[in-house]
């Protein structure tokens, strides 16, 4: 190819002029393919007369050519084998040459290439060429050769064991050489030597993120590498050495601060994962670490604490990762020992200063509330990163693990600041160090209120000293705090009612404060307040302003939280919000319209991408808000209406768009309208076409979000079902996909248990107008009740009763035309054999009365349709008669269950209260011990259970994975590991029906007819007489169900279906 020609096109694509650009991109793509079109871009790529922008052009190209088209998996736009063969040849040396912009270009196809080339083993001489370039004496071809090393491990750092024997030659030959390298340019301050250090760092901790080779363990791997890394550490990074900008931001991406990044992150994955609590491979590993090295380094990172109390700068990320070390230092004895004496100066000039409200904070107060409510308030990512994460964590784990020397010194620092500003006269105090004590003692809050907590009984006093105050303080940030600090003590109990209503005041003032920061973390506080009864009775005649001061913080700040408190409020006062309910809906609706079309946005950018996660976790708050007012207003069908009417278009926006994030707060709000008004109404019809259609699209793996609005659909919408062909032959396509064998691999058992509910939704209130779907349910669920093929798992008993009962709802429904289509599918003996051997498992009252009924229905029918054939004539009926006593004898035992469950809906849950020593946090700790935290905790419990189960199945390997030899069980699928339950909110039409009347009238049929009395009465005197009992016994269940049906009208218990 004409390389000359193709620099021309490149030239064309960055000019400003579109009428240029266009043509010459569409001729790039058509070039591509030609034999030669990699060369001759690598060639114009290497030309030191090419203009930058050009090569900058044609790099960016090539990176995204290779990416599309190296790899022959993907068998599209391939490039061609002499192309590669080149490439391979070339591209290592044009990095050693190549300008920085460029070169990270090419750098970054490495990475493709190398891992498609790895599978046919198309690239062998890559890492003696790599490690030729990094021990030259060039600078820039060390510098290549490095990068180049690095992308390798990148490629095979997180593969299968298999694949990361590839790192072998690494750790056996690499790693020595980079070591040598870095240690030299540690004594250099320029940036290339920086970044040549950060890059061998990053490559080493590639190395071990999965595991630590023997060569690794050994002293003469970790001594020189230690040595490196803790010089690295202690680097002095003056201010005037080369490229150290001023901005401090700007300064956190200078090289050696990214190197120094790596350094600490390396020592503190060695010490948290294969020295401190290491898997039973590293155990000698462990001994030697924690003995000759743990202590060194924490040494080392208490130095570097000094300095920054002296003042020094250091980058925030560096902050985070001395913090973490830190808090891992907590709890073995030997590093709790060095660390003890500099707790004072670890709380008091280390992590204090950090909690307190800094210049940036105000900065970004200022300039940007919006971003700093989502980075300080309600961002967990940011947490994740932030530093002031990290040294809370750390104060948190020291106050925690070592309470009983640390907790009251703490709390006594803390209160030591406060007094200290409260003494000094007005314009003296810093409020600044107000907010660090108040954001210290919200860090240990859970601590406090610990009912082992010395200071419990004082908490209400500090709060109504020290907080509510500055609810009302001329500082926003401290107005802010004051309700972050509330927040963090929601779960005190605060016994003063002028306490409590004051804290409300103040926060209710705080609502309508001019900073949006102060009213967002008001609106957080308010959910606190709302928990005392005295404060709930002050809201109500604020109720309907408090809504619309949230639904406007909501527009202005997208945050999941917000939407929590609305929807709190929401429940809270349902009686009170009937007359604004329709313009509260609206502004729901306008604000999801909103958001939607946000996050229907698609982008790359990660940062944005960010922002649209959080948009979506606030769309379905504001969502799952809607769903809670409707349900609100579940005693006025009227306001229903117009609340489906407002919310129907945003419903149908998601479903037609497809927006999956959003699919169960739809349906959530869907099921609950239509469950409360008890009536499909013209506005849900109007969705029917867009549900059916989102479950053709991507909404089948929802069908479990979808089956109970589906249903209502089915139960309150029956006479339209019954009428109309296209809405019977919708629901059985949706049945039908989820049961057809085809997708059986696919979906999960969780999922064909609801298509079984919507089978019976059917068949229960379409009685009489779905006869043509009996042969089809028979044909879909009939397969899942043959015997498994060697090989396949054996369904266990709960979802086998679900796959009769499809069969079973069927003969009650037309008995005598379902066991003619069995006996015409072969079917009849082997599906009541397994009916009746499976009785047992028909546990809940639903199932019972279900087989009931539908013996009950067999029994009925006139001899000459009875498949005598089939079931053995006189001796099978007799049998079905038998199934029914059997039935009945476990029946008062359902009931009861039942009872029981639904008696449980009208008491109070108090076994947190009762059982809250799991809660404990305070430790009671010596300092001659080492501790271990809840994490610690659990995976030495699983480590131990796993060793006795079977030792053997340890990981030789050292991942710390255990692995089962018998996979039949373990199933992702949990539905399986649970029996039927009883659900006393699920309701059918048989709930009208009591079963020992039913049963009782069939007899008294069966005895009046002349060709079944004759057989009635060859019935044994037990029988009789057990039939007598339940005649009885329906007796006493009809008044009791009389007694608690009278309760409900009393209002003394909760509406639920009936219990016989």
């Amino acid at each position: 190819m004409d390389a000359g020609a193709l620099y021309r096109l490149f030239a064309s694509t960055v000019v400003p002029e579109e009428h240029v650009r266009t043509p010459a991109e569409e001729e790039l793509k058509k070039a591509e393919l030609a034999p030669g079109f990699m060369t001759a871009v690598l060639q114009i790529l290497a030309s030191n007369e090419a203009d930058d922008m050009v090569r900058q052009a044609a790099a960016i190209f090539f990176k995204n050519r290779c990416s599309r088209g190296w790899d022959p998996a993907k068998k599209e736009r391939m490039i061609s084998d002499q192309d590669k063969a080149y490439v391979r040849q070339h591209i290592l040396g044009a990095i050693v040459h190549l300008p920085p912009k460029i070169r990270v270009q090419l750098v970054a196809c490495l990475g493709a290439m190398l891992g498609a080339d790895a599978r046919t083993n198309s690239w062998p001489s890559y890492l003696s060429e790599t490690m030729a370039l990094a021990q030259s004496s060039d600078e820039a071809s060390v510098n290549a050769g490095v990068v180049a090393v690095h992308e390798y491990v990148r490629v095979f750092q997180w593969g299968t064991e298999e694949k990361r024997q590839a790192l072998v030659p690494i750790i056996q030959d690499a790693l020595p050489t980079l070591q040598r390298i870095a240690t030299a340019a540690a004594t250099s301050n320029t940036q290339e030597a920086g970044q040549l250090v950060k890059t061998i760092l990053k490559t080493y901790h590639a190395t071990i993120r999965l595991g630590l080779s023997p060569i690794q363990q050994n002293s003469a791997s970790l001594v020189p590498w230690g040595t490196l890394f803790v010089q690295i550490v202690e680097k002095p990074l003056p201010l005037d050495m080369p490229g150290m900008p001023e901005d401090p931001a700007e300064r956190e991406k200078h090289p050696w601060w990214k190197a120094k990044k790596w350094a600490y992150s390396c020592l503190n994955f060695l010490f948290e994962r294969y020295g401190r609590k290491p898997e039973l491979a590293y155990k000698s590993f462990s001994a030697t670490f924690m003995e000759h090295f743990a202590c060194n380094i924490l040494t080392s990172y208490l130095k570097q604490v000094e300095a920054i109390v002296g003042g020094a700068w250091v980058s925030g990320r560096v902050v985070k990762r001395i913090a973490n070390y830190l808090q891992a230092c907590v709890k073995p004895k030997s590093t709790w020992h060095i660390m003890k004496p500099h707790l004072e100066v670890i709380i008091m000039h280390f992590i204090f200063p950090r909690l307190c409200f800094s210049d940036e904070d105000q900065e970004s107060w200022d300039d940007d509330p919006v971003e700093y409510v989502r980075k300080r308030v309600d961002n967990p990512v940011e947490e994740f990163r932030s530093p002031v994460q990290a040294v809370q964590d750390l104060l948190f784990d020291i106050a925690k693990l070592r309470s009983t020397q640390t907790f009251i010194p703490i709390v006594t620092l803390i209160n030591g600041i406060i007094t200290r500003h409260q003494e000094a006269p007005v314009e003296q105090r810093n409020p600044r160090e107000k907010d660090g004590a108040l954001t210290m003692m919200s860090t240990v809050a859970a601590l406090a209120l610990d009912k082992k907590s010395p200071i419990l009984g004082h908490l209400e006093t500090f709060i109504s000293a020290n907080v509510l105050p500055e609810l009302a303080s001329p500082h926003g940030f401290l107005r802010a705090r004051a309700c972050e600090t509330l927040v963090a003590y929601e779960e005190l109990s605060i016994q003063d009612p002028s306490v409590l209503l004051f804290a409300f005041q103040g926060v209710a003032a705080c609502l309508r404060d001019p900073e949006l920061p102060v009213r967002v973390t008001a609106a957080l506080a308010l959910k606190v307040c709302m928990r005392s009864e005295v404060v709930h009775e002050a809201m109500k005649p604020h109720v309907q302003d408090i809504i619309r001061t949230l639904m406007v913080l909501t527009d202005e700040v997208d945050m999941d939280t917000l939407p929590e408190v609305m929807e709190t409020v929401v429940s809270d006062f349902s009686d009170l919000l009937s007359p604004f309910a329709a313009d509260l809906a609206t502004s729901l609706a306008q604000t999801l319209s909103r958001l939607i079309e946000e996050v229907s946005q698609e982008t790359d950018d990660p940062d944005l991408n960010e922002l649209l996660e959080e948009k979506t976790l606030t769309t379905q708050g504001v969502m799952r808000t809607l769903c809670t007012l409707v349900m609100a207003m579940e005693a006025s069908p009227q306001i229903i209406s117009q609340l489906e009417i407002i919310a129907a278009p945003v419903l149908a926006m998601c479903l037609e768009r497809g927006l999956l994030d959003f699919f169960e707060d739809v349906f959530e709000i869907i099921e609950t309208s239509t469950f409360c008004s008890k009536t499909i109404s013209p506005t849900m019809w109007q969705l029917w076409p867009s549900i059916y259609s989102a479950f053709k699209g991507d909404a089948c793996d929802y069908i479990d979000e979808m089956t109970n609005s589906l249903e209502n659909f089915i139960c309150y919408g029956s006479a339209t079902f019954a009428q109309s062909s296209d809405h019977q032959a919708q629901i059985f396509d949706i049945i039908k996909t989820i049961l057809c064998q085809e997708n059986r691999a696919r979906l999960s058992n969780t999922n064909r248990t609801r298509a079984c509910d919507l089978v019976e939704a059917v068949l229960l209130n379409l009685e009489g107008h779905v006869d043509v779907m009996i042969p089809q349910f028979l044909d879909l669920v009939l397969p899942y009740l043959q015997p498994p093929a060697p090989g396949e798992k054996v369904t266990k008993p709960a979802l086998r009763v679900r796959y009769l009962e499809i069969v079973v709802n069927a003969i009650r429904y037309n008995p005598s035309g379902t066991l003619a289509l069995l006996d015409q599918r072969n079917a009849t003996a082997v599906f009541f054999q397994l009916w009746f051997k499976d009785l047992p498992e028909f546990r809940r009252v639903h199932d019972k009365k279900l087989c009931v009924l539908a013996l009950s229905a067999i029994l009925e029918l006139p001899m000459d349709q009875f498949p005598a054939a089939s079931l053995h004539g006189t001796e099978g009926w007799m049998q079905i008669l038998n199934g029914i006593l059997t039935v009945f004898e476990t029946y008062p035992v359902a009931l009861r269950t039942r009872e029981k469950e639904m008696s449980a809906l009208d008491e109070e849950d108090d076994e947190e209260a009762e059982d809250d020593d799991e809660d404990q946090l305070l430790k009671d700790s010596t300092d001659d011990v080492d501790v271990l935290d809840n994490e610690d905790e659990y995976m030495e419990l699983l480590a131990r259970k796993a060793a006795e189960a079977n030792p053997a199945t340890t990981d030789a390997h050292g991942t710390g994975q255990y692995f089962s030899d018998d996979e039949s069980d373990d199933d992702d699928d949990p539905w399986e590991e649970d029996e039927l339950a009883e659900d006393p909110f699920f309701e059918t039409p048989l709930d009208k029906v009591d079963a020992y009347a039913s049963f009782e009238a069939t007899v008294k049929n069966l005895l009046a007819r002349p060709d079944t009395a004759g057989i009635m009465g060859q019935l044994g005197e037990q029988q009789q007489i057990f039939m007598q009992g339940l005649w009885q016994q329906g007796r006493v269940e009809q008044e009791k169900e009389r007694v608690r049906q009278a309760k409900i009208q009393a209002g003394e218990a909760k509406a639920a279906p009936s219990l016989l």
